[in-house]
């Protein structure tokens, strides 16, 4: 039985201050499982390849001329977790391209990846646009559509993590639900979505990024590959059991809104993810808290508890989370209101008592 302590702190939240509060993450975790199929390999480019195969293939030796097509602008433009980023011109079209050179230590998996995703997602307004992959002997290269402007990680650090307006958050999150059912609707799952991994270029416009750790889903299979970043990581990975993909995302970008509108972090991902490779220790029922001191509308809170829920088989999907209210940007029904009045005055009145 809740405490009468706890039992207010569940119905009223608790104080931001209180919250945890939102730190970069050091580095996804990679995959880890002994007992997946790989997306296809990396090969050399052979005349004989079957043009059905799912290897991605490469030609080595054009590599170099391939890239004297780019005139390297910025060597050092920024640092990934896994490389360094350059920017560059592209001779041909003109247009700014950013190029991933990843060293050859890191999981060919993760460059696997992001090669076959770009490929089968295309081009959508809110997914940086995968160009083309170069082959050299220390690193791989990977050339994506430049996106002038910083990820959202950056952008709260440079604002104190001060909460954003509601219409500043749904528009942001607008875009990358449009991003994420486009991926799903590919049979791709991120796995990865955090502040991070979003970019807001300087006309306020979102875009998914970094392809590495996403999973290829097969219709009816779950998976079973344990991976991604501690803050946002489902409970339902934590738990060691095999899991919807597409749900575990639901969860990261409900993390990812509540962090926008609150400037804090709904879970402490560090005691959570203790859990992630000690399956002695079970993971408690998640409940998600909102700050009492920060200002957010009723359908919003409706539709993160709806996306932080524990249990992702109760959890809201991604068409259900597009044709939620507050996306039109509509108040609560009267029922939601009455509902939390009514909770109020209780617990006014359990005061008084």
């Amino acid at each position: 039985m809740l405490s009468t302590k706890a039992f207010f702190n569940n119905l009223l939240g608790i104080n931001r201050e209180d919250s945890p509060k939102i730190t970069r993450e050091k580095k996804s975790r990679d995959f880890d499982t002994s007992s997946i199929r790989s997306p296809g390999n990396i090969k050399r480019k052979s005349p004989s390849s079957s043009k059905n195969s799912s290897s991605i293939y490469f030609d080595e030796s054009s590599s170099e001329s391939a890239f004297a097509r780019y005139d390297v602008e910025n060597d050092s433009y920024a640092k990934g977790a896994y490389g360094k980023i350059s920017l560059a011109k592209d001779k041909v079209t003109k247009d700014m391209v950013v190029i991933k050179h990843i060293p050859k230590t890191t999981s060919i998996r993760m460059v696997q990846n992001e090669i076959k995703a770009g490929q089968i997602i295309g081009q959508h307004p809110s997914i940086a646009t995968f160009h083309k992959y170069l082959d050299f002997p220390e690193h791989h290269t990977l050339i994506f559509s430049f996106i002038d402007g910083q990820d959202l990680f950056s952008f709260m650090e440079q604002n104190k993590f001060a909460p954003r307006a509601e219409s500043e958050a749904r528009s942001i999150f607008i875009s990358i639900m449009s991003a994420l059912k486009h991926c799903h609707s590919k049979s791709i799952a991120h796995r990865d979505i955090k502040l991070e991994n979003i970019l807001v270029d300087k006309k306020g416009r979102a875009f998914l990024i970094d392809f590495g750790l996403c999973a290829f889903v097969e219709k009816g299979i779950l998976n079973r590959e344990w991976c991604g970043s501690d803050n946002y990581i489902a409970p339902e990975l934590c738990r060691r059991k095999p899991y919807d993909a597409y749900k575990a995302d639901v969860f990261s970008i409900g993390v990812t809104l509540f962090a926008l509108l609150f400037g804090v972090f709904p879970f402490d991902g560090l005691r959570v993810s203790s859990r992630f490779h000690d399956p002695a220790r079970p993971l408690p029922h998640l409940h998600v808290r909102f700050p009492m001191d920060v200002k957010v509308s009723l359908v919003a809170k409706e539709l993160l508890t709806m996306m932080l829920e524990d249990d992702p088989e109760k959890r809201i999907s991604v068409d259900d989370i597009l044709k939620h209210k507050w996306i039109a940007g509509r108040k609560a029904s009267k029922g939601i209101k009455k509902s939390s009045e009514s909770q109020f005055k209780f617990i006014r009145k359990l005061r008084m008592e």
